[in-house]
């Protein structure tokens, strides 16, 4: 029989890990909560608490913090520098180098609106012993210490430890940073391709799972590009008769997993096809989604339209499905035909054909869907 100190221990433990998570959930969404308010992006209120924090930071060190490159973090500081919220000094220490530090009310305005959790966390620790202060401050740093370690190059799980048939799998993320919109574009042909719409994201403008081929991943300016090497694996499309179907011979599951946040709206653009594409972007604001290139199958599930909104499909393409709020304005048009094509039920025949719903051409926000190079069966609907 156990004896119940381990199990307190434990529990103990476990309580502690949980709070901090949730502790990072909260700070992490009143941070968003202070930006949209003020105007500004995740990144730039974790920068200006972080100014308020030192004093003063070099630009250098301000990409330290951030991770962002150093054009990107000449753009943020200039951002709000413009907007009055830092200003550029010389270093007191050393007048040939320049510094940021915070100015004005502006500036004030961030740390006043992290004032009240300030207080009440100071009053959490104050019935507490020195001793008890100084392990619970042990903790916080060798936690952060462990994330920090964890997101050097942004890769985990390289060598394949939970890897798929064999193939290794790498995690990447990049950084919302002053990103007004984002910009998701495979230049290469890729595998198996999800994308998922997420508001649980905070600073993140995406991450990405890739298992079997890796490719190259990078972002900036909001614009994330994925390159996978050439002769990854074999052409995935083929004719039989009047059917597309797949003929993928790559033996590996390759995977091409991503996550968006859906707080700043998207463009998304895979150049060279996909073996499969299934994509949820139901949060999502979306500007625009085209697959040149071709793809083994296409399911796209779609939030309301915002203007006109344009789902392109170009290539040969097994079966499409697009989900769509109900009722909302949608056009299918298909050049190149497809052995069965329906909007909401009514069908779109012929080599060449267009199809909409009633309304739609008037209509301010729509969808407009073409599929362009023939297909298999073509679904839209609303749900």
């Amino acid at each position: 029989m156990s004896s119940p100190e381990p199990d307190r221990r434990r529990e103990a433990i476990d309580a502690i890990l949980g709070a901090t998570d949730d502790l990072a959930a909260a700070r992490l969404a009143h941070g968003e909560r202070v930006a949209q308010r003020l105007g500004l992006a995740p990144t730039d209120v974790h920068v200006l608490r972080r100014l308020a924090a030192e004093g003063s930071m070099t630009v250098g060190r301000i990409g330290e913090v951030t991770g962002l490159t150093t054009g990107a973090t000449t753009r943020l500081v200039d951002r709000l520098e413009q907007a009055g919220f830092v200003r550029r000094v010389s270093d007191p220490a050393d007048r040939r180098r320049v510094v940021v530090e915070a100015a004005g009310d502006r500036a004030s305005s961030v740390a006043d609106a992290f004032a009240p959790v300030e207080v009440a966390a100071r009053a959490a620790l104050e019935p507490l012993a020195e001793p008890t202060l100084r392990a619970v401050a042990t903790y916080l740093d060798a936690a952060a210490a462990a994330y920090d370690t964890d997101g050097q190059g942004a890769v985990s799980e390289r060598d394949g430890a939970h890897a798929v048939a064999g193939a290794p799998i790498v995690n990447v993320a990049g950084p919302v940073a002053a990103a007004r919109e984002g910009r998701l574009i495979v230049v290469t042909g890729a595998p198996a391709v999800t994308i998922k719409g997420s508001r649980d994201l905070g600073v993140e403008l995406y991450r990405a799972r890739f298992s079997g081929a890796i490719p190259s991943a990078r972002v900036r300016d909001g614009a994330v590009t994925i390159r996978y090497p050439k002769l990854a694996w074999f052409d995935w499309r083929a004719r039989i008769g009047d059917q597309w179907v797949n003929a993928s011979a790559h033996w590996r599951k390759d995977r091409t997993d991503v996550l968006v946040n859906a707080g700043v709206p998207w463009t998304i653009v895979l150049r060279g096809g996909a073996t499969s594409v299934s994509a949820d972007l139901r949060q999502v604001s979306l500007a625009s989604f085209d697959i040149a290139g071709g793809a083994g199958s296409v399911a796209l599930a779609l939030g309301r339209p915002s203007g006109v909104v344009r789902i392109r499909v170009r290539g040969g393409t097994g079966d499409v499905t697009v989900t769509r709020p109900a009722g909302t304005a949608a056009a299918l048009t298909i050049k190149g035909g497809a052995r069965g094509a329906t909007l909401d039920g009514l069908p779109a025949s012929g080599s060449s054909a267009r199809v909409s719903t009633p309304g739609t051409e008037d209509a301010a926000d729509r969808f407009e869907i073409e599929l362009l190079g023939g297909a298999n069966k073509v679904t839209v609907r609303g749900e």
